[in-house]
C-alpha cells in the first residue's frame, strides 16, 4: 500500500512538473526548483479537494482557478521587487550619469 501510493505521488510529480527534466545546473538551483514544482503539486491536489468539497464537482476543475490564484501572486511579487530594482538602477545611474541601465 505504501509504496504504492508513494510511487503514484512521484509519477504525478514528474508528469504534472517535468521535475525530471530540470533545466538547471548545481544541487541548490535543483533543490530550489524541486520545492517549487512540489508546492505545486500540492496547490493542485489542495484545489482539486477544495472544488471537490464546494460544489460535489470532478477534482480537476479547481486546479485551474487555483493556477490563476498562484500566477497573479507570483506577478505581483515579482513586479513590487522589479520596481524596486528599477528604483535602484535608476539612482545608481543618477549618481554615475556616464552610465546608462544598460551598462550596469
Amino acid at each position: 500500500m505504501w509504496r504504492s501510493g508513494i510511487e503514484a505521488t512521484i509519477s504525478e510529480y514528474d508528469r504534472k512538473t517535468g521535475v525530471k527534466h530540470l533545466r538547471v545546473r548545481g544541487l541548490k538551483a535543483v533543490r530550489f526548483c524541486a520545492i517549487l514544482k512540489a508546492a505545486a503539486l500540492n496547490i493542485f491536489r489542495a484545489a482539486a479537494v477544495k472544488k471537490a468539497r464546494n460544489n460535489g464537482a470532478t477534482a480537476q476543475d479547481g486546479v485551474l482557478p487555483a493556477l490563476k490564484a498562484v500566477i497573479c501572486a507570483v506577478k505581483e511579487h515579482f513586479a513590487f521587487w522589479w520596481h524596486h530594482l528599477k528604483k535602484v538602477l535608476t539612482l545608481s545611474c543618477i549618481s554615475y550619469p556616464h552610465t546608462s541601465l544598460s551598462e550596469v
